[in-house]
């Protein structure tokens, strides 16, 4: 199965760390001094000080909020709209009516939010407008570095200023994030849609640094880090400069590292570096001393001076020696950027219907037939065996569908607790699923668009057997429904396991 050279800002950007930079501020993405935590014993969201460890607005939010940036952050209401807090008064919603689509604010204190059936917005920390879009940007990120990247309606990428003006027009197939520098990867629209594209490196007035081809280079993420953009060259990873030269890795600092035998270690952004040691995770230096000795479950950084340390499945705040920063004792945090981007507050179900539809065929969902099986699928992996343990599904995202992949074993195990998890690569694909968020639009949009799905799928194979559930003659079959703001088509390989999803309006 290929997988297309899908440099979508969403799906890069679907996990980045929010970090902040008590060393040098850019040393990582954005400046936060909060993290959102749920106490130990608790089922409601709290925010973390992790400059003095005392926790704010304890207990105060039923779902995890956003990141905080720029002192802001949202929280999703229970039925898909979204209110803005600050810090300062964490408990008293910014906003005077709750929005459809929001982004997470940047460290220029800007965030793109749409109403309920209105245009995207740029807004300040007041939510006041700076600038409504045109109607016919239908999606736009969050900024970074004073950008934001957007798409219209004909699918083309470009990017606007903080006051909402256009700097570089809409004519990319793909627009990444200028995350770490002031230059971004682009993709030329007009290509076909293979393993194979050509790229560009732009700055921020939009001028054209270089071109170069995944058939020389594979991008292992599209985004400039200490200057450099790291890339696949053969089987060696190599870095290209602000020209596309090849040019040395600035962060190539781990040999001493290297050579004390890990188990594994991972470079933090401040360069650090996380280390492995008889399955407990620590923290030393380029030079290898010792700063937090291998004694946690996990260890991850938040800034250049606290961690994130797990122990017994509860975790705590550290310094960058180990000690103990304020008493709070946590089992989740929340220091992730999971939503990127903004969607206008309508859509035209038509064009959605048949989106979707497109990935769909009698016999096989988004590339999923029922024969198909992880070796198959296996460029879609990433990361780790581990990192899949226990897990029995694959998550990828095509424009504004999020796919899932459900697998009849998971997708990697191992035969015992101690030996290393292997991948299942027999295991078979037993469902699929393709999710629409129309929360931000109108309160029928998601009935309309089930309807237009329904009164279509006879023009892929399918016949109504009732109450939305859809058979093919080739043994699949399917289903349609919508749970408050989320549109949900399930594709069974296997007919007999097909069952009515629920039709859930929002309110």
């Amino acid at each position: 199965m290929k997988r297309s050279f899908a440099l979508t800002l969403a799906a890069v950007l679907l996990a980045l760390l929010v970090l902040t930079g008590c060393g040098k501020k850019s040393d990582y993405t954005f400046h936060t001094d909060y993290l959102p935590i749920q106490l130990a014993g608790s089922q409601k969201w709290s925010i973390l000080d992790v400059n003095t460890g005392e926790v704010l607005a304890r207990d105060a939010f039923d779902s995890a909020p956003s990141a905080v940036v720029a002192d802001m952050f949202y929280v999703q209401n229970a039925n898909g709209t979204y209110d803005y807090y600050n810090v300062g008064a964490p408990t008293q919603r910014v906003n005077q009516e709750s929005y459809g689509s929001a982004t997470p604010f940047s460290d220029n204190g800007l965030a793109v939010a749409s109403l309920r059936g209105g245009p995207l917005m740029v807004i300040d920390s007041k939510c006041q407008v700076v600038k409504e879009l045109p109607r016919t940007v239908a999606q736009c990120s969050m900024f970074n570095r004073n950008r934001a990247a957007y798409q219209t309606d004909d699918g083309l990428w470009g990017y606007i200023d903080e006051r909402g003006d256009t700097v570089i027009p809409a004519r990319y197939a793909t627009a990444n994030a200028f995350l770490h520098s002031d230059m971004a990867v682009v993709v030329e629209a007009g290509q076909p849609s293979d393993s194979v594209a050509n790229f560009t490196v732009i700055d921020k007035q939009g001028r054209e640094l270089f071109h170069a081809s995944t058939a020389d280079y594979r991008i292992i993420q599209p985004y400039y880090v200490s200057g450099v953009l790291p890339v696949v060259k053969g089987d060696s990873i190599v870095c290209l400069g602000a020209e596309g030269n090849e040019v040395p890795n600035p962060n190539d600092n781990h040999q001493a590292v290297d050579r004390a035998g890990y188990q594994d270690y991972s470079r933090t952004a401040a360069g650090l570096f996380i280390v492995v040691k008889d399955k407990k995770m620590g923290l030393v230096d380029h030079e290898n001393n010792v700063l937090i000795a291998p004694k946690w479950i996990r260890l991850a950084d938040v800034t250049a001076d606290r961690y994130v340390a797990m122990a017994d499945s509860v975790c705590q705040l550290v310094d960058r020696q180990g000690n103990a920063v304020g008493n709070a004792r946590f089992v989740h945090v929340h220091g992730s950027i999971e939503t990127t981007l903004a969607a206008r507050g309508f859509i035209d179900t038509s064009l959605a219907a048949a989106a979707m539809l497109l990935l769909i065929g009698p016999d096989q969902c988004c590339g999923a037939s029922p024969t198909t099986t992880l070796m198959d699928m296996n460029s879609a992996l990433e990361g780790s065996p581990e990192e899949h343990r226990g897990h029995n599904a694959l998550m990828s995202q095509q424009g504004p569908f999020v796919i899932q992949y459900m697998f009849n074993n998971d997708i990697a195990s191992a035969p015992s607790a101690d030996a290393p998890a292997e991948y299942n690569y027999g295991a078979r694909v037993m469902a699929s699923t393709i999710t629409l968020n129309v929360a931000h639009c109108g309160l029928k949009t998601e009935q309309e668009l089930v309807e237009k799905l329904a009164s279509a799928l006879g023009t892929r194979g399918f016949v109504l057997e009732g109450n939305d559930v859809f058979v093919s003659e080739a043994g699949p079959a399917l289903a349609l429904g919508y749970d408050h703001g989320l549109v949900r088509l399930y594709y069974y390989m296997n007919r007999s396991y097909a069952q009515p999803l629920p039709h859930h309006p929002r309110q």
